[in-house]
């Protein structure tokens, strides 16, 4: 199974992460088989860390919560939120296989559905599968969240990699499931972390 953890930062830790980052980085060189993405959150202006984004391979989801628990920054108390979610890869390249590009930035969309999400996301998948296509160049990766057991899809997850925040505004505008409104959805700045 692969998850999506998303943890946020409490304010004012940037001082304890940079005491922990060595810590932390040994501790992300224990999961180089089992980890596709992983790097941090940042303000927009890419400069304070605000947390961290994981895609992973767990087999459950009380082996995911293990992991980011015994993480360095996790024990320091870094984060004031975690969230763990079932992710299907719907690409086969991970991070240490991505082609860098030079001068751009990376952005993370991570969507859920709104009540009435699957009934409106029917009727266009033909149309969201092609928009992705088209936009191949621009997507690092992406793919459903589903509930725990694998059934339902609950949302969404895409890493762009762009030359600024506006390209990356201007995919999502044209996205059919966005534009049909069935997600509510976050745009953060994210960047290749240590994997």
């Amino acid at each position: 199974m692969h998850w999506l953890i998303k943890c946020r930062s409490k304010p004012g830790t940037d001082a304890l992460r940079a005491a922990t980052i060595d810590a932390h980085s040994k501790f992300l060189d224990g999961y180089p088989e089992v980890t596709w993405y992983s790097g941090p959150l940042f303000t927009d202006d890419n400069r304070n860390a605000i947390g961290s984004l994981r895609l992973i391979e767990f087999p459950d989801r009380d082996a995911a919560l293990a992991y980011i628990h015994a993480d360095p920054y996790t024990r320091a108390g870094i984060f004031q939120a975690i969230t763990v979610e079932r992710w299907k890869p719907g690409l086969e390249v991970r991070q240490r296989d991505y082609a860098r590009k030079d001068g751009t930035m990376q952005f993370v969309i991570h969507c859920h559905d709104k009540p009435d999400g699957g009934a409106r996301r029917a009727p266009l998948r033909d149309a969201h599968l092609d928009y992705l296509e088209n936009h191949k160049d621009i997507i690092v990766a992406r793919g459903p969240l589903l509930d725990d057991d694998g059934v339902m899809t609950i949302g969404s997850v895409l890493i762009l990699d762009v030359a600024d925040k506006a390209e990356a505004e201007a995919f999502w505008a044209g996205e059919p499931f966005n534009r049909a409104g069935v997600y509510d959805w976050t745009i953060e700045r994210w960047r290749f972390g240590h994997v």
